[in-house]
């Protein structure tokens, strides 16, 4: 089996498997540093003047994001692609295993609230992954689950 495939599997429907090695071309990816200092206030945010054509400036921007888009760590939320493997009705549990066989558990619900982060600096988790799993609510930010191998519905 590829070292970069993550299988999901269990009590469900549908057993799939995900390839985090393509995510960063995914429009769903989260910048993980933001995700965990976003506030729910709208204050901070400035309106943009509606100019015809790119500025100098802004073209730079543009470049600059594009290359932080590549450079960055990322994560994408677990919930779309638990809710795709469809948990059977008697499913409440999701377990993740690392490749040295440990096991974290959460309920259904809070698992699926779980971001799998699958680049650092702009690699693959090659050393430590092929993905971490951080909790939403920032708990363990700084010291996520590594070498996650498998995501089990219980």
């Amino acid at each position: 089996m590829d070292p970069f495939i993550v299988p999901i599997s269990g009590n469900v429907k549908h057993r799939i498997t995900l390839d985090p090695t393509v995510w960063i071309f995914d429009n769903r990816k989260i910048h993980l540093e933001n995700f965990f200092q976003e506030t729910s206030s709208a204050e901070g945010v400035k309106e943009e003047r509606a100019d015809i054509g790119p500025r100098r400036w802004q073209t730079n921007q543009i470049r600059t994001k594009k290359e932080a888009s590549i450079e960055g760590s990322y994560g994408m939320k677990l919930a779309p692609f638990i809710d795709n493997a469809a948990p059977l009705a008697s499913a409440t549990t999701l377990v993740a295993v690392t490749s040295a066989g440990e096991e974290i558990t959460a309920p259904l619900e809070t698992g699926k609230s779980w971001i799998a982060g699958f680049s650092s600096e702009g690699m693959a988790l090659k050393e430590n992954g092929p993905i971490h799993i951080y909790f939403a609510d920032g708990t363990n930010q700084h010291s996520p689950l590594t070498h996650v191998v498998e995501l089990r519905v219980e």
